[in-house]
């Protein structure tokens, strides 16, 4: 009898830990749950090894106002992640004999008279190294230009008021202008309109159903709407861009699936172009953070002993955010598509850390799940009651342990304040607080002296005093010899003392 007590004992420990034992994709739902409760992310997640779809989860509101919750459907802008699209494109018609990667922009448009005419060549446009600035070149662009309308032969008028970044060839200049003049050029050698020619070349022979070129006037079902969160104000609508800013660089619309067909080609199926055609879209050509092929960002890594491929580009426009990710080594896709942007630094997740977040736990390596951001929550009540209001929150919260802060997160909400809201005493306040509780902050004591240092306040002294001296009992940590430097200069202090 006691025998079979203990083997019932046993058979019921074995099933417990059956049933409570975690799969990679399950630890991938509870990660990806966190982020969204903690509010970042908002949209749909997928993850695909080869034909399999290994988890796929949409998480938040498609419209806010309405409160209609996003679907595994939902449609995106994707920013950036276009241009590996127009990479694609662009080598289409080089196929075709259309384009030559060694000629030059004017070859295909002569009137072009912008910065590196008659220098920079397709190739270069491609990869980035054209010297061709990106839109924030362009004067008074993101304050008004960006909502207004321009056809291709406005837009050639417009950048050349833009001055190169350095000689094409010589360097890596990230530019979304570049993008917009590869589709350009595809259009004058294709006579076609751009979004015509992805949809015929790219989309329908991909089964690409739902994706498309961007119109700001068109009615698109199942559309997520695009929202950005503010410190203070919370979520709220985007400003107002004219695609036609984008029509390279990043105006498609599209779905995970949809973005999961297009990998599949340009990693797996290869039906579109020649084997060597892909070759050249993946070699890395040239090192930023990351080497840059055509459209894509190329990384080597290691996670938990396994040497990874990371085939990746990001995209962002305002009230979306994107990243696609491919595996080389086991073909898989990790693709996050957002209609969530902050304009916050507080309680921000980017989706590159998401997706190494992904990638550690199918390689088997442990990972924290997120907290939430207490500056965040402060930020939010002092738009929304005041600095009393956030005092008694932080008293609150800081003995939860969902959340979290530190002395960065107070150095950035006190940085936000004053420079985005000119909110002088709420930053004061918010930087008192934060010394108290952090006493010895290299950081706080730093960030608060410099910023007392600009209003001419005699506290100022203390604070880069103390930051000195603590940056000496630290062992003078090379992480903040720019600031002990700079704290130096505004005491004239030497650097003995």
């Amino acid at each position: 009898m006691k025998k079979n007590y203990f083997v019932c004992i046993s058979l019921i420990l074995l099933c417990s830990e059956f049933l409570y034992s975690q799969t990679p994709i399950d630890k991938i739902d509870e990660l990806m749950s966190a982020y969204a409760d903690n509010g970042q992310f908002n949209g749909v997640a997928l993850v695909k090894k080869g034909d399999s779809v290994l988890y796929e989860k949409a998480f938040g509101l498609a419209n806010r106002e309405w409160e209609i919750q996003n679907i595994n459907g939902s449609r995106f802008l994707i920013g950036s992640i276009g241009k590996p699209i127009t990479a694609f494109m662009t080598m289409l018609l080089v196929k075709d004999g259309l384009i030559n990667l060694s000629a030059v922009i004017n070859d295909y448009i002569p009137e072009y008279a912008g910065p590196a005419k008659n220098t920079a060549t397709i190739h270069q446009l491609l990869t980035h190294t054209s010297g061709i600035p990106d839109h924030g070149g362009i004067p008074n662009y993101s304050k008004k230009r960006v909502r207004w309308i321009y056809n291709s032969e406005q837009y050639l008028q417009l950048i050349t008021e833009t001055t190169p970044k350095f000689e094409a060839g010589k360097g890596f200049g990230y530019s979304g202008i570049g993008y917009n003049l590869l589709a350009i050029i595809c259009e004058r050698v294709s006579k076609k309109d751009f979004g015509d020619l992805i949809k015929e070349r790219i989309f329908d022979p991909l089964g690409m159903k739902d994706s498309k070129l961007d119109k700001n006037l068109d009615i698109d079902a199942k559309r997520a709407n695009g929202y950005e969160y503010h410190l203070l104000e919370g979520y709220m609508n985007p400003s107002y861009i004219e695609m036609c800013h984008v029509k390279g660089s990043g105006g498609v619309l599209s779905t995970v699936e949809d973005m999961a067909k297009f990998s599949n080609e340009c990693f797996r199926q290869h039906k579109l172009l020649p084997e060597e055609y892909y070759k050249k879209i993946f070699t890395p050509y040239i090192k930023d953070w990351q080497y840059y092929g055509y459209g894509w960002w190329i990384t080597n890594t290691k996670v938990n002993g396994d040497s990874l491929t990371l085939i990746s580009h990001g995209g962002s426009t305002d009230g979306y955010k994107a990243y696609l990710t491919h595996i080389l080594e086991d073909s898989t896709d990790i693709i996050l598509l957002q209609n969530n942007y902050f304009r916050t630094e507080l309680g921000v997740q980017f989706d590159y850390f998401t997706t190494s977040d992904i990638i550690d736990i199918l390689h088997g390596k442990h990972c924290d799940l997120p907290k939430k951001s207490i500056a965040k929550e402060m930020g939010y009540a002092i738009g929304n009651g005041g600095l009393e209001k956030a005092i008694k929150l932080y008293q609150t919260l800081k003995g939860n342990k969902g959340y979290y802060i530190d002395d960065e997160e107070f150095c950035q909400l006190g940085k936000e304040l004053y420079n985005g809201y000119g909110l002088k005493s709420e930053a004061e306040a918010i930087y008192e607080l934060a010394n108290r509780e952090f006493p010895g902050s290299f950081l706080l004591n730093f960030t608060f002296g410099e910023y007392l240092s600009g209003l001419k306040d005699a506290k100022a002294e203390n604070y880069l005093i103390k930051c000195i001296r603590l940056y000496r009992e630290a062992g003078n940590p090379k992480k903040y010899s720019q600031q002990y430097e700079q704290a130096l200069k505004l005491t004239n202090a030497p650097a003995s003392r």
